[in-house]
């Protein structure tokens, strides 16, 4: 079997860009992440209809022009306009059991399967210019918006057992676990549960909130930090889709009084996922939350985190060392652990030994021990570094230094020759030592292991299609304290919103302040001086540079906006 070609090596070979354009490509894709195609798209160096015929011939996926072909009408009385709308796809024929549907890239080809078990049918992908897809929706299903909402009625529409999921929903507690199986198992809930998982994915969602009212239950799911409306289901069919959750999470189905944690593992859109599941009662029934960890999505590279090159070789320096403790701290779903992981990817190399505990395992890393932590029956971060350490590892991740018997053990092990990675939760890296002082470990401890310690945050890029540079207004200048001479010499962008991005943005980076301990700031931090002053050495004589700081540069560079940064930093 022919290895597949890369992307640019294609178009290379096609005379379509230069040596030069390509590595232009390549540079902003390593800063920002985003596809190599649409950056080339973006940069004026190809065109949209090229990428896509290039793209084709990579995936072996058949192109057509929709303008030319002509579209079955039981095609399109088989596939909902909801569904069509949605997912930006049009049918293009019905054959037998076979539907050919019309895609505009080739990242909607892993939308084949779930299609496929919503509908029925076997399906067939084809590649097409968007704007046609466009166009042909608006011709054949209207141009009226639909929403998951409207899919959601699709589904319902004939189903004679939905007043039978009110009557169990409305029973509560004494619904029997017979009923609540039967009602889970129902093709309109098993729909709609995958509906929501495949649309919670499609747009890389961290997690997910099924929310019961007194009159409405919403689903929402977060989106580069920031939480979206998906659906509101009607109250027998929320109900029933709670049910499928705990069922396919091995959670107790009939418990509803006390809060339950489970897990799903699932393929959605070829891609392997993993679900943690956690319920809560409330007044007028359980909440449930879903992390979602998308393991094809999650790279844990440094070169891809956001990391300035100030800032990279600092982290490279602290990695090297032979032993020591480096800390990652933030506040939660800041970013800590993909940090830790990135480290850990490129430090675990065939002649060391990885042993990880945490609470729970978020990640698989290759070529690592990893142990979850179990309270409830005694295994607590402590207890569990105690008995790694009898394993002879050379490097150690701690999910979080909770308390003083886990600083203890980290600083033991360090100090007996083991690199230590772990996270703690405070607001800035000078900070994190008053913490550790405040779980009672001694200065003179900490200033022999500790070797480095990473703040972070995480902001919103900036869609590179739709960003506008502008002027700041004298309040952002302020609020950045930030001079009109400095701001002189600057460049500003701000989101406007296109198809292509969800308000102006698309994807998250960190923001990064390492702080690697001198001299001059221990003696600072045994003399117990403010936290201003510690703050002041640490820029001074470490050579720190600060979230702010780091802000600063990625507004500069196009990468994110005023608001975000000022959103993140407000009074730091």
């Amino acid at each position: 079997m022919a290895e597949k070609k890369l992307l640019g090596q294609m178009l290379l070979e096609e005379g379509l860009i230069t040596e030069e354009e390509l590595k232009e490509a390549l540079e902003v894709q390593r800063k920002t992440g985003h596809f190599l195609g649409r950056i080339l798209v973006d940069l004026g160096y190809v065109e949209e209809r090229d990428l896509k015929r290039a793209l084709s011939i990579q995936a072996g996926v058949e192109m057509i022009d929709l303008k030319n072909t002509p579209i079955d009408r039981r095609s399109i009385e088989a596939f909902p306009s909801a569904l069509a709308k949605t997912y930006n796809v049009i049918p293009v024929k019905l054959e037998r059991d076979v539907l050919t549907l019309a895609v505009g890239d080739t990242l909607s080809l892993n939308i084949q399967d779930d299609i496929s078990f919503i509908l029925g049918y076997k399906t067939k992908m084809v590649l097409a210019d968007e704007n046609d897809i466009k166009e042909a929706i608006e011709v054949h299903y209207g141009k009226e918006i639909e929403t998951t909402d409207d899919l959601i009625k699709w589904l319902a529409k004939d189903i004679e057992e939905m007043e039978e999921l009110e009557s169990i929903a409305s029973q509560g507690e004494y619904a029997t676990i017979t009923s609540l199986e039967e009602i889970a198992s129902l093709p309109p809930v098993v729909k709609l549960f995958d509906l929501i998982l495949l649309q919670t994915v499609r747009d890389n969602a961290s997690d997910l909130h099924l929310e019961p009212f007194e009159d409405d239950f919403r689903v929402r799911y977060r989106v580069d930090g920031v939480l979206y409306d998906l659906v509101h289901p009607p109250k027998g069919l929320a109900f029933a889709l709670f049910c499928r959750f705990k069922i396919m999470a091995g959670m107790d189905i009939a418990e509803r009084r006390l809060p339950q944690d489970g897990r799903i593992e699932l393929s959605i859109m070829g891609r392997a996922v993993d679900l943690r599941i956690n319920t809560v009662p409330t007044v007028f029934g359980e909440c449930l939350a879903v992390r979602v960890l998308d393991r094809a999505k999650t790279i844990f590279e440094l070169e891809n985190l956001g990391l300035s090159p100030t800032n990279m070789e600092k982290i490279e320096n602290i990695i090297t060392k032979p032993n020591g403790i480096i800390l990652a701290t933030g506040p939660t779903g800041c970013g800590k652990t993909t940090t830790l992981y990135a480290i850990l990817r490129k430090l675990n190399t065939p002649d060391v030994k990885v042993i990880t505990t945490e609470d729970p395992v978020e990640y698989m890393l290759e070529g690592a021990i990893q142990v979850p932590i179990k309270e409830r029956i005694g295994l607590t971060f402590g207890r569990c570094l105690r008995s790694i350490l009898r394993q002879d590892p050379d490097i150690i991740l701690v999910g979080e230094v909770r308390d003083f018997e886990t600083a203890q053990m980290a600083i033991q092990s360090s100090l007996t020759g083991h690199i230590v990675l772990s996270t703690l939760h405070t607001n800035d890296a000078p900070s994190t030592i008053m913490r550790l002082i405040d779980m009672q470990v001694e200065p003179f401890l900490l200033a022999s292991t500790i070797e480095g310690v990473i703040a972070q945050r995480l902001v919103r890029v900036l869609c590179p299609r739709c960003k506008e540079e502008y002027i700041p207004s004298k309040t952002e200048l302020l609020e950045l304290h930030l001079s009109e001479e400095k701001a002189s010499s600057m460049k500003f962008f701000k989101p406007i919103g296109c198809s292509f991005c969800r308000g102006g943005y698309k994807g998250r980076t960190a923001l990064f302040e390492i702080l690697v301990p001198t001299e001059p700031f221990w003696r600072a931090i045994i003399e117990r001086r403010p936290l201003g002053e510690i703050r002041k050495v640490a820029i001074e004589e470490c050579g720190m540079k600060t979230l702010l700081d780091d802000g600063l540069e990625k507004i500069n560079e196009g990468i994110t906006s005023v608001e975000e940064i000022i959103k993140e930093i407000h009074g730091y």
